[in-house]
């Protein structure tokens, strides 16, 4: 039989309910070990139910680099939440995969609520159903949601292109700068390209300021992304011009692009490809615990200095209570199944 190895915090709460029964002789070690520090320390009043939670630091995974927009979001989140619990809330940055190093690292977490993380959706669904790696995001305990971020597409200042006619009338030479073959970016240009009967030819290999400076050397006419951080001020500033955006209504910090509703597709709209930084702690985190976070960060999220923080990177305030944040996570796998097929096509086209 095999035994997942606990936490310490879980080994001395199993220790203090007298729950000593078949967890595993590694675990025993584990007890003999930690019990002589709890004992050296008096710290076996450790935190085992929501009652005294939290006890120690609580650990926020960041599954990309630091200065980014979800990284942004998550320590201005996370320095309130850590004055309303009365513990530190410790921004862990773990980039990789595009995100998929912090879902696997939360997914496998002790369910102590010692560890939570912000993922990017629908991103993350549409990754592991194209390279399955064992993160069963409806297992979550999920928190709510961070951040909602607009997507665009847009262009260098100077390009010929300001409709979607124009750009369906370019022919298949019409360039997309994108990051690989997958993934978001590469979702939303498919279906985009397929609804406006655009031909289309991706250019990958482009990530972050690399995906601005590949437009202005003209490696590509067009690329898509999240119109926050560094992408909004590219946008915003004179050297590019954001086309339209995925929505039904305008986008404050750019109002006076137009939504793909007001072109005539309004099957793209309704936030539906919208960047969606959603926070879960692991499978199995107790209920009462899941409260006690959800409750903290739904406070900081209703906090005006977070609202003015997050709005200021182009990102939107936009509260769900743990079970929408569910239902929001299972409409996602929905429209990525929808389009999955389609996405697959258009990867083996190229």
């Amino acid at each position: 039989m095999h035994f997942k190895p606990l936490s310490k915090v879980q080994i001395l709460c199993k220790a203090k309910e007298g729950n000593m029964r078949l967890f595993g002789v590694k675990n025993f070690v584990r007890l003999a070990a930690v019990m002589v520090l709890a004992t050296t320390l008096s710290v076996f009043t450790v935190g085992c139910s929501g009652d005294d939670y939290p006890s120690s630091d609580i650990e926020w995974y960041v599954g990309f680099s630091a200065g980014g927009g979800f990284d942004t979001a998550s320590r201005i989140i996370a320095e309130e939440m850590s004055s309303d619990l009365g513990t530190n809330v410790v921004v862990r940055n773990l980039a990789g995969g595009g995100g998929r190093r912090a879902a696997q690292e939360i997914h496998k977490a002790p369910a102590d609520g010692y560890a939570i993380s912000i993922m990017n959706m629908p991103n993350q669904i549409l990754a592991e159903k194209i390279d399955p790696q064992g993160v069963d995001f409806n297992n979550l305990s999920w928190i709510g949601r961070a951040v909602i971020q607009t997507y665009g597409l847009y262009t260098a200042a100077d390009s010929k292109f300001n409709t979607p006619a124009e750009v369906a009338a370019a022919g298949d030479d019409i360039r997309f700068c994108l990051s690989g073959l997958s993934g978001h970016s590469f979702l939303v240009a498919s279906v985009t390209t397929e609804v406006m009967k655009i031909a289309w030819n991706p250019v990958t290999g482009y990530k972050g300021a690399e995906t601005q400076a590949g437009l202005l050397r003209g490696d590509c006419e067009l690329a898509l992304g999240p119109m926050a951080g560094s992408t909004l001020s590219a946008v915003q500033s004179p050297d590019f011009k954001a086309l339209w955006i995925y929505e039904d209504e305008r986008f404050a910090p750019l109002p006076d692009v137009p939504t793909v509703k007001e072109l005539g597709f309004p099957q793209l709209g309704g936030g539906k490809f919208a960047n969606n930084g959603l926070v879960a702690a692991p499978p199995g985190t107790p209920a009462d615990i899941v409260e006690k976070l959800s409750a903290s960060f739904d406070k900081a999220l209703q906090n005006s200095d977070v609202i003015a923080g997050i709005n200021k990177k182009g990102m939107a305030v936009s509260r769900l209570s743990p079970s929408e944040t569910s239902s929001v996570v299972d409409g996602m796998s929905g429209i990525v199944s929808e389009y999955l097929e389609l996405v697959r096509a258009k990867s083996q086209s190229r």
